[in-house]
């Protein structure tokens, strides 16, 4: 997880901006949190601060990282780490709406396995869901909105819903069914909950 570029603290509006852009605009303290991290860089992005410090003397030279000063510092473990460059952020946003595209191909079979059932109104609305899934998470991809969250969020939980409702109903479903339904249910959740967080610490 540590191998992408990650904590940076850029002040650029355009989140898809190369950190070549962003380190050379960033305060002194900014490059020194940077340096106090710099192992948690991909490598390119830690030499690129490193060069910046030394030309503006912040240190004279990679012998000074080897100072209390500049000691690496542990990240404490967070469930919703927090992200401040912009550049990363919709990398992870990116990376996660194209998951729940993904997912949506789930209800979409499932709903034509209905209709081809014979089960027309409940494969139609199943379908529906899908595509309905599929469009949001889309659109959360290309960029973020907060109404896009929280629709996904009421279809997760009502499409959540509507499989304990089925799974419920007889003969009896094997455990496994209710495990694997509920696991899905709290990755997709947790997934959009740290979206939500993701813009708030902004």
């Amino acid at each position: 997880m540590f191998q992408s570029f990650k904590f940076l603290h850029g002040k650029s509006k355009k989140p898809e901006t190369d950190f070549r852009q962003l380190i050379p605009g960033y305060s002194d303290d900014e490059i020194i949190r940077i340096l106090k991290r710099r192992t948690y860089y991909i490598p390119e992005a830690s030499r690129l601060a490193i060069d910046e410090a030394i030309k503006r003397g912040i240190i004279h030279s990679e012998q000074d990282l080897f100072s209390d000063e500049y000691k690496v510092e542990e990240l404490s473990f967070s469930w919703f780490p927090h992200i401040r460059d912009l550049f990363t952020r919709a990398k992870i946003r990116k990376s996660i709406a194209r998951s729940l595209v993904i997912a949506g191909v789930i209800p979409l079979v499932f709903g034509m396995m209905q209709m081809n059932r014979g089960l027309r109104e409940e494969g139609s609305l199943v379908l529906a869901f899908g595509l309905v899934w599929m469009f949001f998470s889309a659109q959360l991809n290309r960029n973020y909105h907060k109404v896009f969250v929280l629709i996904l969020l009421v279809c997760d939980i009502a499409g959540t819903a509507f499989l304990f409702f089925r799974l419920l109903r007889p003969p009896a479903k094997p455990f496994l069914d209710f495990f694997i339904t509920g696991a899905v249910f709290v990755l997709i959740t947790y997934g959009l909950i740290y979206l939500m967080l993701m813009r708030l610490h902004e």
